[in-house]
């Protein structure tokens, strides 16, 4: 095998195995990430909510947009669940009192489909959010920034703007590695320097023992 097609597999040896390494730090049960992925395309709706809630609910809109965000205050995943990313549902959430952008959307339109209000899920790459009739647009929550829409069961996608990527790395990084458990980021820069590492002594001594 020619060397330079062969240190191309060893380098991608390597990034895969950083990569398994970083998922698995992220999360230790897998079946938390493929089940989030299943409710960002089927949001655990849930309108008996209401009836938990000790509380009377508006029927405007807006008043039971800002009831949930003084509801369930913001929390981050990290600090809730213990990963990066969990869609919880609704219950979990008004039961909890918090959750970060995908636990309030779930709340949100879990009380808007008990008032038999239209809304409709969006989302950018570091935000998740419900429109619905009246709803004013702000700087997070615009058709700009909007890459994803869910309306009746049918789904519209679009192409980031790329243009922001400064946005979206700070944004990644605030609601990501700044709220990491210490443990985790020890575990997971401990991976990156010794997967590395290993692969090198392996080829080391691989080499050595052909020359010999």
């Amino acid at each position: 095998m020619p060397e330079r097609k062969y240190l191309g597999k060893i380098i991608l040896l390597i990034l895969l195995s950083l990569l398994v390494w970083t998922f698995i730090i992220c999360f230790p049960n897998p079946y938390v990430f493929v089940r989030n992925i299943y409710r960002y395309f089927r949001p655990p709706i849930d309108p008996s909510i209401i009836k938990i809630i000790q509380t009377e609910i508006p029927d405007n809109p807006s008043e039971i947009h800002r009831f949930v965000l003084k509801t369930i205050k913001y929390k981050y995943d990290w600090e809730n669940y213990g990963v990066p990313d969990y869609v919880s549902t609704a219950r979990q959430a008004v039961e909890k009192r918090s959750g970060d952008c995908e636990d309030r959307a779930v709340v949100l339109a879990s009380l808007l489909d008990a008032k038999n209000i239209q809304y409709e899920f969006k989302a950018s790459l570091t935000h998740y959010w419900v429109d619905y009739p009246g709803k004013k647009v702000s700087r997070i929550e615009n058709r700009d920034v909007q890459i994803f829409s869910k309306k009746d069961g049918k789904y519209r996608i679009k192409l980031p703007d790329m243009a922001k990527w400064k946005h979206y790395i700070q944004a990644t990084k605030k609601g990501i590695w700044d709220v990491m458990p210490k443990i985790r980021k020890i575990l997971m820069l401990s991976g990156w320097l010794l997967i590395p590492s290993i692969f090198i002594v392996l080829e080391i001594i691989k080499r050595r023992k052909t020359v010999n």
